[in-house]
């Protein structure tokens, strides 16, 4: 058993740093359920071994940045850098919507020439400082997921006439592009990726029905998990589990999950919130047990997170005024959210535990798009 050596071999696979630690995590589970009690100082000095492992992926001088990429509606929507040291920097200067960095945060996405719902995806690089199309990419975009290891991003667009939805992958390192499904308009939406980036998770409307689906990235197996109609299908970073709105009778949506394969294919979808308001906006925290979301249940979009096993739920914010697109920083530890102040929208990070709230960046005009 070698995971220290395996973690520091695999430190530059572009891996997420919460990867690592969950990773190591899980061997030192391992290690203390096959050591016997009589090796306990041999079980001290491994865990020993590990918690450095963990420092210097943490600490070393080639750790991962964290730096927020935000776009300002006054500056035509031109994306902005806000470092780690408050200093804030123009990075893009196009039009510029729905921003999200590589999980190695080496590489920007996004999307430019926006209308009608899609445009043309581009990446900015951190090393070049330059941005340019992704290769092969239509100006149909309209939705796309990086890869957990951050050399691949999987994207949906439009077919040239518009009779169809296709969902590509490309690989950069290999330079190569995939067509991975095509169905006819509207009858595809794509979701993210696995933790060990071998599948995408999509919704298919197929034979009179739809449903949420799994489809392997480098075969052709295609796994169905639900048949109602479900959408926004979001895997844990585990892989293990997916969560999905349904729509219900009355047009609300709720927030569903799923085990992807509990011994006998996936189990059956059970409800994590019930409530007449539509949930919005959900994503998993990187320990794979809660999911932060909006909510419009008490009369404008508030902050909520709910625990999938036990079912318990915590209002995060509490205002007059509506807070949007909540994003968990890479410990779990940290939400970083927008929220409307004197008509405006500025960037606010929030402490899971606590609640306790900063207010990041104010800027003279809206801040309508941020990643992290």
């Amino acid at each position: 058993m070698k995971p220290p050596i395996q973690i520091l071999e695999n430190r530059d696979s572009g891996y997420p740093l919460y990867q690592y630690i969950i990773q190591t995590r899980m061997s030192l589970a391992s290690l203390n359920r096959t050591l016997p009690m009589s090796k306990t100082p041999a079980k001290l000095l491994t865990i020993l071994a590990f918690a450095c492992t963990i420092t210097i992926i943490a600490c070393g001088s080639d750790a991962i940045k964290r730096d927020i990429a935000y776009v300002l509606e006054g500056e035509d929507n031109r994306m902005f850098l806000l470092d780690q040291a408050g200093e804030t920097s123009k990075i893009v200067n196009k039009t510029v919507t729905s921003p999200k960095w590589s999980p190695n945060q080496r590489r920007i996405a996004f999307l430019t020439d926006y209308s009608n719902g899609a445009g043309q995806l581009m990446a900015w690089d951190r090393e070049s400082q330059d941005d340019t199309r992704v290769p092969d990419a239509p100006a149909t975009v309209s939705r796309y997921f990086w890869s957990p290891d951050s050399r691949m991003i999987s994207y949906q667009a439009d077919s040239q006439d518009g009779s169809k939805t296709e969902i590509y992958i490309h690989n950069f390192e290999k330079e190569e592009t995939t067509l991975l499904v095509t169905e006819p308009a509207e009858n595809v939406e794509l979701g993210n990726w696995s933790g060990d980036n071998q599948w995408i998770v999509i919704r298919l409307a197929v034979d009179d029905g739809q449903g949420i689906y799994m489809r392997s990235v480098e075969g052709v197996n295609e796994v169905q998990l639900t048949d109602y109609e479900d959408h926004r299908p979001r895997f844990s970073f585990d892989g293990k589990r997916v969560a999905f709105a349904r729509t219900q009778s009355d047009g609300s949506t709720d927030i569903y999950t799923l085990i992807v394969d509990n011994g006998n294919g996936p189990s059956a979808a059970t409800a994590l919130t019930d409530d007449d308001g539509d949930e919005t906006h959900f994503e998993w925290a990187p320990n794979g047990r809660n999911i932060v979301y909006i909510s419009e249940r008490d009369g404008n979009p508030e902050i909520y997170s709910v625990d999938t096993d036990d079912k318990s739920t915590r209002r995060l914010t509490e205002n007059r005024i509506p807070d949007a697109d909540p994003q968990l920083s890479i410990d779990g530890d940290q939400i970083l959210f927008r929220s409307e102040v004197d008509g405006k929208s500025h960037l606010f990070r929030m402490d899971f535990k606590s609640g306790a709230q900063t207010r990041v960046l104010e800027e003279d005009s809206n801040i309508i798009a941020a990643d992290w």
